[in-house]
């Protein structure tokens, strides 16, 4: 492990305690930094930037990216397969993994009146998000490549006009989302919440409405959960509402119910998650998660409804415009096995993980990003892979990743 860790480190020249999310690019110079690469990485930036604002402005479109590698260890040490217990995107351990070669290319509204964006994985993260989905009759294993998004948008114009999205998007559940730089992802390991308790994506329509200027609101129907061929032929129920009475304070709820099981139009599954965050000074966000779901008939074995929930939150601070930290915590309970069975340990009909996490960013410039991070996992019952065949209460994970936007 301390081998492969090493060759990652000094390849890409990790050598920091820091977290944070790569922000949007602006003409602001970020400030000087003992670690600043802005003197050599940094001139290629600028020349991929003028580049590629120059074939933007050729072709009219919106068009980025990302690089993104890893590496994971776990001192369970699982084995055979080497799949670190409780985590998904996330779960080599002890191996370096090209996480992604993402691509996107964007239309705006404005000059069409129907806009669009169409992105897509290629590599580990790629492969891991096409066989979470239902593309065909049944969930296989599939090559490193991944259509993430697709969708048209355009606005209807009834009173302050209403939004439209048709396509195939990521989920409105949850605090995190697939990685994408300049979103919220200031951890390298995703949250329980992320991994077992919302949907990734939906195949499907949304409209949005702005009722105030402070409150939106939206609606739509979906194919279901990470099922653009759906399960059962009859879709889901996909709202929700965003409000922010101020700069400081947002809470966005949204909401999916409908039919989930294959084959089965009768059982019903309702989710739904609440994100408040709050933004006390520039600096520093405090982010609150609560998601709740229930299933009939889904418990473990199939005999009763189930239910799951958990609870999250997240403090960030940004000490200067290269160096921040976040932690996080939560507790997930999944009380009837609906959500946890397919795991390593999961033949207990209930079980509640819990974890806390402090990870670390730098810009080394403005458009290359490196974190550090350590975890620690608990569960109430023996969960956590170790070795090849045992289990264990507990998991410690150290990561390392970078990420290079362009």
């Amino acid at each position: 492990m301390k081998q492969r860790l090493m060759r990652f480190i000094l390849s890409f020249g990790i050598a920091f305690l820091a977290t944070g999310s790569l922000q949007a690019q602006d003409d602001k110079p970020l400030g000087p930094g003992w670690l600043s690469l802005d003197g050599s990485v940094g001139l290629l930036d600028t020349k991929i930037a003028d580049g590629k604002g120059a074939l933007e402005k050729a072709v009219g479109l919106s068009m980025g990216g990302f690089l993104d590698s890893s590496y994971t260890w776990s001192s369970n040490k699982p084995r055979s397969p080497a799949n670190i217990s409780g985590r998904y995107f996330d779960k080599d351990h002890d191996k370096v993994v090209f996480n992604y070669l993402h691509l996107f290319v964007e239309k705006p509204e404005k000059d069409w009146g129907v806009g669009f964006r169409l992105s897509g994985d290629f590599g580990r993260g790629g492969e891991l998000l096409r066989e979470a989905t239902l593309w065909g009759h049944t969930l296989q294993d599939e090559p490193s490549a991944e259509l993430r998004e697709a969708y048209l948008t355009t606005t209807i114009p009834v009173g302050a006009g209403i939004g439209v999205k048709g396509g195939l998007f990521v989920t409105t559940l949850g605090t995190e989302i697939l990685p994408n730089p300049g979103a919220y992802n200031d951890n390298i390991s995703r949250s329980f919440l992320f991994n077992f308790a919302i949907p990734l994506r939906h195949l499907g329509m949304l409209f949005s409405y702005p009722v105030l200027d402070t409150l939106s609101v939206n609606a739509g129907l979906v194919t279901g959960w990470d099922n653009p061929r759906d399960n059962n032929r009859q879709p889901s129920g996909l709202w929700g509402f965003s409000f922010t009475p101020m700069d400081q304070f947002a809470l966005v709820s949204s909401f999916i119910y409908g039919p989930e099981q294959f084959g089965n139009t009768g059982n019903q599954r309702f989710t739904m998650s609440h994100v408040a965050t709050i933004k006390p000074i520039a600096a520093l966000a405090l982010i609150i998660e609560y998601s709740y779901g229930r299933e009939e008939q889904a418990s473990l074995g199939g005999t009763r409804d189930a239910s799951w929930q958990g609870l999250a939150g997240i403090i960030s601070y940004g000490w200067t415009d290269r160096f921040s930290t976040a932690l996080r915590g939560e507790i997930f309970k999944d009380s009837d096995g609906a959500r946890l069975a397919g795991n390593f340990a999961g033949t207990h009909a209930e079980q509640t993980l819990s974890e806390i996490t402090l990870t670390g960013s730098y810009k080394f410039t403005k458009m290359l990003l490196g974190r550090l991070e350590v975890r620690q996992d608990w569960a109430d019952e023996a969960f956590f892979k170790k070795g090849s065949s045992r289990a264990d209460k507990n998991q410690t994970t150290l990561a390392a990743q970078l990420i290079y936007a362009f």
